[in-house]
């Protein structure tokens, strides 16, 4: 029993740190950094005797953001330095979801980029597009013309074509010099996307436009899957939200998609983060900490900070800190692009809900006492931190005590 007894408590020691640094499903819709730069203090007493409008539970203070209340904020104490982490709520919720896809031909210019976002349309890495609560995603299908630019090159009488290699030196077009074939200095013809073409860049694309000439008539367009899917919208509002894309494109497409619907559960949050700015709900943290003294910290390790801020920047694996980069310097990185991250892979479907009160917190007279003693503790130290098999072991501690008397 004694050897099962010390078994059961290793294993409770090994393995919970692991569950501790599981990744939650909630990350994505928050920005968190540790303050663990040598130099940085973080006091919370005497300072947050007085805090009011928040809840503490197991060390962690926890209230409503000082940028958006519709946000909140967690601060604690952990074994690697402060941690401060901005999260949008999120909540499971069982969603009707519509999907489709289709191939096409596009050319995604600086200009199309312009007018689905000035429809409406948010813009990510310039291939995926969403606008109220429809998605599309580009996903780039390869042409079979050319693997690089070698295999690629110019043809006609004045060298204005861009084709395959072989196929550039039978081509035969009209010797009549055009104006726009000087805005051919300002790009290469080259292999994109396995097609052979006039590499599209914004400068080229308005030389065209100033002398006329549509840049889709003379860049060859790439070949893209058009993933389409709708949460909670109906069949005609995905169509009509298709319609719309495509027409940004010049393309009018009138036949309504095949959509497959089903259901699924996915983590929700409360509100659209691109209503909210990450970098800005960080910094007002931040600011407000340094404000009241809990927190002394540089203002340009903010700035270094804010820089990396952005939704999903969160969690054990993504969260921002003052880490190693590639190179052997110090900067502000979120840690799984530190040198050497330990990633972890496991997953908690929890996500926590706090019942906080109205107000914005705020430091003032008060009568309560706190609910630790005074602790200074500069980045890297984890002073008064209880947790995992620790409070086991002070729980048996007592157990052992109580039965003594």
């Amino acid at each position: 029993m004694k050897r099962l007894a010390a078994l059961i408590i290793l294993l409770m020691f090994t393995l919970t740190p692991v569950v501790k640094a599981c990744m939650s499903p909630a990350d994505t819709y928050a920005v968190e950094v540790v303050l663990n730069k040598p130099g940085i203090v973080y006091k919370p007493y005497p300072q947050f005797h007085a805090l009011h409008n928040a809840l503490i539970e197991n060390g962690t203070f926890i209230f409503r953001s000082h940028y958006d209340r519709r946000l909140y904020v967690m601060l604690w104490n952990g074994s690697d330095g402060p941690h401060l982490r901005v999260q949008i709520p999120v909540e499971w919720k069982a969603l009707n979801v519509s999907g489709a896809s289709l191939n096409l031909s596009l050319l995604l210019t600086e200009e199309t980029l312009e007018k689905l976002r000035a429809d409406g349309w948010s813009v990510t890495d310039n291939t995926t597009f969403e606008r109220n609560g429809v998605r599309i995603s580009l996903i780039p299908v390869a042409g079979k013309e050319c693997t690089s630019d070698a295999d690629c090159a110019t043809g006609g009488c004045s060298g204005e074509v861009c084709a395959p290699e072989k196929e550039a030196r039978e081509i035969v077009t009209p010797c009549v010099y055009r104006p726009w074939y000087d805005c051919l200095s300002l790009t290469s013809c080259g292999c994109v996307g396995g097609i052979c073409t006039w590499k599209p860049n914004p400068t080229f694309e308005a030389c065209l436009r100033e002398h006329g000439v549509d840049p889709s008539k003379v860049v060859r367009t790439g070949y893209f899957e058009l993933e389409v899917e709708a949460v909670n919208r109906s069949d005609g509002e995905v169509n009509a939200a298709v319609k719309d894309f495509l027409s940004a494109f010049g393309i009018s497409c009138d036949v309504p998609l095949a959509l497959v619907k089903t259901s699924v559960t996915r983590i929700s949050p409360s509100l659209d983060p691109s209503e909210v700015n990450a970098s800005k709900a960080l910094k007002a943290e931040l600011e407000w900490l340094i404000e009241t003294g809990v927190l002394r910290m540089d203002g340009s390790d903010v700035e270094d900070v804010l820089v990396a801020a952005e939704w999903g920047n969160a969690g054990h694996n993504s969260h921002i800190g003052w880490y190693e980069t590639e190179n052997g310097t110090f900067a502000w990185i979120p840690y799984d692009e530190s040198l050497t991250p330990l990633l972890v892979r496991c997953f908690t479907r929890e996500v926590p809900v706090y019942e906080l009160p109205n107000g914005t917190a705020y430091v003032g007279p008060t009568l309560t006492k706190p609910p630790s003693e005074d602790s200074a503790t500069t980045s890297g130290s984890a002073e008064g931190e209880i947790c995992g098999p620790g409070i086991v072991v002070l729980l048996a501690l007592l157990a052992v005590l109580a039965g003594r008397r």
